[in-house]
Parts: structure tokens; sequence; C-alpha cells
């Protein structure tokens, strides 16, 4: 899967949540992917990773990640 649609994916998984509409199970998966780059010195000040360049709002959130996080903290 491209990184474009990796992250589409992950923003869909963001709107989803707003709506309620999420699984429980994921949200639990996103909520500690966020906590693991919330606490990351590749995480900028503007909330993308420093590795990958990618949105963290999307990258903690795309079910689809091949790669995960590029330091496999997650």
């Amino acid at each position: 899967m491209s990184r474009f649609s990796q992250i589409v994916s992950g923003y869909k998984n963001l709107v989803k949540s707003k709506l309620g509409l999420s699984d429980e199970k994921d949200e639990e998966i996103f909520e500690a992917r966020r906590t693991i780059c919330n606490a990351c010195k590749f995480k900028s000040a503007l909330d993308r990773c420093l590795k990958c360049g990618c949105p963290l709002g999307a990258k903690t959130r795309s079910l689809d990640s091949d790669n995960g996080c590029p330091e496999k903290h997650w």
C-alpha cells in the first residue's frame, strides 16, 4: 500500500472516531500508538514523524500501515 493510501486510511479512521463509529479494539490500538509517538524523540512540533515525514494523526490511525513505525516502536 502506498504511503498516500496509508495516510488517507488513517484520516478515514480519524473521522470515524470523531463520529463515534470506530471499533473499540481499533481505538485501543490507535491510543497505544499515539502514546508511543508522543514520547518519541522523532515527533516534531508540527505533529509529524521526523523519520518518515507522515502526519502522526493519520499514521497512528492507519491499520493498513505496512511498515508501521520506522523505528519499530509499534
